[in-house]
């Protein structure tokens, strides 16, 4: 070997094993989420960051911020999208402000069983045109955080019948969720999930629809006295990070990236109903009437709410509502 070619050899070598070289260069990503740390999806979130800073060795690192404490709302979603946050776990409904055919997510009674909603979201074809707006906008989506099904909790009466929500204010998530509460007969009060605590003491709202565990870690037990379980809303979280930062990305990066947020995400599926089943017995011990809706009971409320589902179909289009049909196998 000549003496360049050894320097020429030596030099790559050096340069594979120098600090910073040999593994990529070190990501940051700027993660705000708007839900308290400690609800169901803020554990699944620590878990990622726990596990991504791990196995990176500590080149990939995670700034956390949870409770609404860097963006809040729609905000949280706008900053992805211009790059000043990188990823978040946002609540499915704020995403149908920039691509409004996402609210089918949205349609009463759309998720009939936890496994309906995995099937659904586990099915590619339908996913992306549900989400194609979405990623044409400059966000993209790498998981989906399951978190439970919303359950209409107030101050006033236990909601069996349609009829019991007649004169209800109660908090809205988004437009569609909105009008279920309308065609059930409640007045919809949309206000942010910051905002509730003073909106129940003050009476501008008479109760809210969210998951259990937190109604417990939000402390609304305290407030709220009847919770109805119905399986009428089942609340997510697109995984999403802005595209452009992930595309620029180094590729070993995303690919672990990608790798544990799909382990995170599947095996919070679990964690997830195991959190609402124990929420509920907690609500019960803290002296809240929580009362399981009947098939009869589930009947009544779908009638009720069937037109939104038809309207639907004119809004976004009859594809895309038979597309989720046929993925969730609703009855709907």
């Amino acid at each position: 070997m000549k003496i360049t070619e050894f320097f020429s050899v030596a030099a790559v070598l050096l340069a594979l094993t120098a600090p910073g070289i040999a593994q990529s260069a070190e990501t940051t990503i700027k993660f705000p989420v708007e839900y308290n740390a400690d609800v169901t999806p803020g554990l699944a979130n620590q878990e990622f960051v726990e596990l991504i800073e791990e196995r990176s060795n500590g080149e990939i690192k995670v700034e956390f911020f949870p409770g609404g404490s860097l963006y809040k709302g729609l905000d949280v979603l706008q900053a992805v999208l211009r790059g000043d946050a990188h990823m978040t776990t946002l609540v499915s409904v704020y995403w149908s402000a920039i691509s409004p055919q996402l609210a089918i997510f949205d349609l009463p009674y759309a998720f009939p069983t936890h496994e309906a909603f995995y099937k659904a979201t586990e099915d590619q074809a339908f996913m992306s045109k549900a989400f194609a707006e979405v990623e044409a906008k400059g966000g993209k989506v790498i998981g989906v955080l399951p978190y439970d099904y919303l359950l209409p909790g107030n101050t006033q009466r236990a909601t069996v019948m349609p009829t019991d929500f007649d004169g209800l204010k109660l908090r809205a998530l988004g437009k569609t969720n909105a009008k279920t509460l309308e065609a059930l007969g409640a007045r919809a009060v949309p206000i942010n999930i910051t905002e509730v605590n003073g909106a129940l003491e003050q009476g501008v709202i008479d109760g809210l629809n969210t998951p259990a565990d937190a109604f417990v870690s939000y402390k609304w037990d305290e407030t709220v006295e009847h919770v109805t379980y119905a399986k009428y809303y089942f609340a997510f979280y697109p995984w999403a990070v802005n595209a452009e930062w992930w595309d620029g990305l180094p590729e070993a990066h995303r690919k672990l990236i990608q790798e544990t947020v799909t382990e995170v995400t599947v095996r919070h599926r679990e964690r997830a109903r195991q959190a609402a089943a124990d929420a509920m017995e907690k609500l019960k011990a803290a002296g809240v009437e929580l009362h399981e809706q009947t098939e009869e009971e589930q009947g009544a409320w779908m009638a009720a709410v069937a037109p939104i589902w038809r309207e639907a179909e004119e809004t976004h289009g009859k594809p895309i509502v038979d597309a989720l049909r046929s993925a969730s196998g609703t009855k709907m």
